[in-house]
C-alpha cells in the first residue's frame, strides 16, 4: 500500500535532482549521506562512491579542497568559500548547519555553483549576447558594459545612471578614490553617446604645470609669447570640439584656470591666449576628482560657481572594498586578459581568491589589476598563498580584535599547514620554514594531526 505522502517525497526528490546547483549533505560528523547528480558531475564520481565517505577522506583524495563542511562542523554557522575540484573546476560553496530540536548539530548542507561554466560562457558573449544577458540577470552573473564589469548593486546603480546620462549632453562630475575606474566610466559614457564617432580627449590636470596648463587647454595665437609656435596651437578644449573632453583631477586646477573653464561652460566659447575672437564650441565635459570639492569651496581653493556648473550630475564611484562582489569577477577578467597577453595558463587557488576578498585594495581596481599581472608573470601554473606579497598575507590573518599571540599562532598555523600540504614531510617543512625537524614535527602534530584525529 502506498504511503499517502509518497507523491510529495517523489516531487521533492525531483526538485533535489534537477537543481542546477550541487547539493551535498553530510551528517553532524561529516559523513556524506546524500548528493544530487550535479555533485557527480562536479567531482566526476558516482553518488554511491561519495556516500558513506568522510569529507576529510574526500579532501585527502583531492576530490575537492578545502572542505566547507569541516569548517561548519568546527564552528556551526553559515559560510561561503571558493573550492577547487580534482578536475580543476572552481566552485562557489555556500554551506549551512542544520540543528535538531535540542539545538545540536544534525547535518550540514552545502550548495555549490560551478564558476568554471560561467567563465566559459563569458567567452561566447558575442555569439550569445541575448542569451548571456538573460543568464546574467537570472543568476546575478557579472554585468559587462563597454569594458565595465560588475555584479554589485552599488555599481549597477551607477551603470543605470551612466546609461541615462550618456544620451544627453549634460556635464558630469565623477567622484571617487584613485583607481576606482573613472577613466573607464568616461570611455563608456562617450561610447554610449551620440558623440561616439568623435574624439575623446583626456587631460590630467595634476600632471600639467600651471605655466603650461592654460596654453594646453585653451591654445594660443602665433607669436603670443617667446617659444610659441609661429602658426599658434590649438588647445585641447578646441581639439575636443564636437566630442568629449575628460578633465581628470580637476581639483588641481588653479583659480585662474578655473575662471576660464567656467567661461567655457557658461558661454560655450573659448578664446585662445592672445586671440582676438572667440571660438564657438559644441562639446561635452566630464570632470573627475578624488578630492572633496565641497570642502575646497568652503576653504576658498575652488570656485563655488564652477563647482555648481560641474556638479550637475555627480556620480559617486564606490571603492572596491565597499563592493566586494566585484572583486572575483574583476580578478577573472584580468586573469583572462594577462594569461592571453603573456601566453600563460595561470590559475588561482581557492585560498588566494578568499585572500583577495579579505584584502582592502586601497588602490582599488588599478591595484587589483596590477596584482593579477604580477602574479601571472611571476608564479607557477597555480597561484597559492605563498605567492602573495607579504602585505596581503599579513592582512589575511590579522583580524580586528585579535590579540598578538592569537595573530601569531594563526600565522604559524597557516604557514605549517601550507608547507605540509606542499611537501608532506616534516624534514622538508623544517627546511622550508627554517626551523628544526623536531620543532616542525611538533607543529605538524599540533596543527594537522590533531585536526585529522578529531574525525
Amino acid at each position: 500500500m502506498n504511503h499517502p505522502q509518497e507523491p510529495v517525497y517523489s516531487e521533492l526528490y525531483d526538485i533535489f535532482e534537477s537543481s542546477f546547483d550541487e547539493i551535498f549533505v553530510t551528517d553532524a560528523n561529516g559523513v556524506v549521506v546524500r548528493v544530487n547528480s550535479t555533485c557527480e558531475k562536479n567531482y566526476q564520481m558516482a553518488a554511491v562512491d561519495l556516500i558513506g565517505k568522510h569529507v576529510k577522506e574526500l579532501e585527502k583524495m583531492g576530490i575537492f579542497y578545502p572542505s566547507a563542511t569541516l569548517k561548519v562542523i568546527e564552528r556551526p554557522q553559515p559560510i561561503e568559500i571558493f573550492q577547487m575540484t580534482n578536475s580543476g573546476r572552481y566552485l562557489h560553496v555556500r554551506t549551512r548547519p542544520v540543528f535538531n530540536e535540542d539545538g545540536d548539530l544534525k547535518s550540514v548542507i552545502s550548495y555549490s555553483r560551478d564558476l568554471t561554466e560561467i567563465m566559459q560562457l563569458r567567452h561566447q558573449v558575442e555569439e550569445m549576447e541575448d542569451q548571456i544577458a538573460t543568464y546574467k540577470k537570472d543568476f546575478h552573473e557579472p554585468l559587462e558594459v563597454e569594458g565595465l564589469i560588475t555584479k554589485s548593486e552599488k555599481m549597477e546603480r551607477v551603470m543605470v545612471t551612466i546609461r541615462k546620462i550618456a544620451k544627453v549632453n549634460t556635464t558630469v562630475l565623477l567622484l571617487g578614490e584613485t583607481g576606482v575606474g573613472k577613466s573607464r566610466i568616461v570611455r563608456t559614457i562617450h561610447q554610449l553617446s551620440e558623440r561616439r564617432n568623435e574624439v575623446l580627449n583626456e587631460v590630467n590636470c595634476a600632471a600639467l604645470p600651471d605655466q603650461l596648463l592654460e596654453s594646453e587647454l585653451f591654445g594660443y595665437e602665433g607669436g603670443t609669447f617667446t617659444g610659441a609656435f609661429r602658426e599658434g596651437k590649438k588647445g585641447l578644449i578646441e581639439l575636443s570640439n564636437n566630442g568629449t573632453l575628460f578633465l581628470d583631477e580637476i581639483g588641481e586646477l588653479s583659480l585662474t584656470a578655473q575662471s576660464k573653464l567656467l567661461h567655457v561652460l557658461q558661454e560655450k566659447q573659448i578664446r585662445p591666449v592672445g586671440g582676438k575672437y572667440p571660438i564657438s564650441l559644441n562639446l561635452r565635459i566630464v570632470a573627475a576628482t578624488n578630492k572633496n570639492l565641497a570642502e575646497m569651496v568652503e576653504q576658498g581653493t575652488f570656485r563655488r560657481d564652477l563647482y555648481y556648473r560641474l556638479n550637475v550630475v555627480p556620480i559617486q564611484i564606490p571603492p572596491l572594498r565597499k563592493r566586494k562582489e566585484d572583486i572575483i569577477p574583476l580578478t577573472y577578467h584580468f586573469l583572462d586578459y594577462f594569461n592571453q597577453q603573456y601566453d600563460c595558463q595561470v590559475r588561482f587557488s581557492p585560498k588566494v581568491l578568499n585572500a583577495f576578498l579579505d584584502f582592502s585594495w586601497k588602490g582599488n581596481i588599478r591595484e587589483l589589476e596590477n596584482m593579477v599581472e604580477r602574479l601571472v608573470v611571476t608564479s607557477d601554473n597555480v597561484v597559492t598563498l605563498n605567492d602573495l606579497p607579504i602585505e596581503m598575507f599579513e592582512q589575511n590573518f590579522v583580524k580586528k580584535g585579535n590579540t598578538l599571540p592569537e595573530v601569531l599562532e594563526e600565522v604559524e598555523r597557516n604557514m605549517v599547514i601550507q608547507a605540509y600540504e606542499q611537501f608532506s614531510s616534516t624534514y622538508k617543512v623544517a627546511e622550508f620554514l627554517g626551523i628544526s625537524q623536531s620543532s616542525a614535527a611538533r607543529k605538524v602534530k599540533k596543527y594537522i594531526e590533531r585536526v585529522e584525529g578529531d574525525g
